[in-house]
């Protein structure tokens, strides 16, 4: 298993060699556009070796460096990635993370940083994959359409059920997907998916006929889920009903019930992943199983506006919901029916802006 993953490792950092040789020709001959003058520092960037400090079975820090570990990688175009962070092989607990709304691979970085605070929060034992293995929306209008969601969500499927020739047989494995990256991950379940447990965080809502978590997933798979006060993508449901409103999932709070000195305050669409939060805490406790210790909240959009933008928010976020259900309500059809309309049986075609970002390794534009 160490074995055939090290060398899909390998095969990608030739990959990415090649890449670089080819755009450095470009520029050297004064022919590359800006696009692969910036492809060029963003392929340099990921070839650049990480340094790491991890703790041994003892307990001791192990310091080290390696080149960064590539699933995939596809250094074309608007850019995939496909990374590991952490020893998947031994972990006893992996994390998938599908990031949301405005990501390419030169935004990559951020959701790397993103992935090492969920596998650093989650604790020893624990490898993270960041998944970008579909063109996220790179505006408000992509985001509005469920096509990207849909044309990832058989990816993502297949990659997951590929995990366990990659893990321990014991291992757990925890999807999470943030903004339209949840819209990702509740098609890949509605394709065949399987994960142990699925957080959603931000979510702009999975499919209009999707609205309790069994709708996703079987026992004893759950779902957990979080919304911050204020988180407008959250709102708006374009997507369908909030997860955070379904009555079977858990709702996780985003806010330190005790507030002590060090507690970093969530609001807003972007922050769920902020070291020292509630909201983070509560992501790790999932990908570790520390299920006992999640706190939970009820709050409902109207309280939560009220620390933000006002009541006006959720009454905007129904109009915008009535247009995107052609002015009918939501319906209850069958699991089935769900499944067939995630398929693109539906003639109907939404979605909403997801995403997230707070990276330190590559500037980039607004990504979710």
């Amino acid at each position: 298993m160490r074995e055939q993953l090290e060398e899909q490792f390998r095969t990608n950092h030739l990959r990415l060699v090649a890449a670089r040789d080819r755009l450095q020709a470009l520029v050297d001959a004064d022919a590359a556009s800006k696009h692969e003058r910036t492809r060029l520092d963003t392929v340099n960037d990921l070839l650049t070796p990480v340094r790491t400090a991890e703790l041994d079975a003892s307990g001791n820090v192990v310091s080290g460096q390696h080149y960064r570990r590539f699933l995939s990688v596809d250094p074309e175009g608007q850019g995939r990635a496909v990374e590991v962070l952490g020893d998947l092989s031994s972990a006893r607990n992996v994390a998938v993370l599908v990031p949301g709304m405005g990501n390419s691979l030169e935004t990559f970085g951020g959701q790397a940083d993103r992935g090492e605070a969920i596998r650093h929060e989650a604790g020893p034992g624990t490898a993270v994959v960041v998944w970008l293995d579909y063109d996220s929306p790179q505006g408000i209008r992509e985001a509005m359409s469920k096509d990207a969601g849909r044309d990832g969500a058989p990816r993502l499927a297949a990659f997951m059920n590929s995990l366990p020739a990659m893990k321990l047989p014991e291992a757990k494995v925890t999807l999470v997907g943030h903004s339209y990256g949840s819209e990702v991950v509740g098609q890949s379940l509605l394709n065949g998916a399987h994960a142990d447990r699925v957080v959603l965080t931000g979510s702009p809502g999975i499919d209009k006929h999707v609205d309790q978590a069994t709708d996703l997933v079987a026992p004893p798979t759950r779902v957990y889920t979080e919304r911050a006060p204020g988180d407008y993508v959250s709102y708006t449901q374009w997507h369908g009903p909030d997860p955070a409103d379904f009555p079977d999932a858990i709702r996780m709070a985003t806010a330190d019930p005790v507030q002590n000195d060090e507690a970093v305050s969530v609001h807003w669409h972007n922050e769920y992943y902020r070291t020292n939060s509630e909201s983070l805490r509560n992501v790790g406790r999932v990908v570790r199983g520390d299920l006992a210790h999640i706190t939970r909240t009820d709050t409902t959009p109207m309280q939560e506006t009220k620390l933000a933008w006002g009541p006006g928010l959720r009454g905007l976020a129904g109009a915008a919901g009535k247009v995107y259900d052609g002015v009918a309500a939501l319906t209850k059809p069958s699991r089935e029916t769900a499944r067939a309309a995630a398929a693109g049986d539906g003639s109907r075609s939404s979605s909403r802006p997801g995403g997230q970002s707070h990276s330190s390794r590559r500037p980039g534009g607004p990504q979710r």
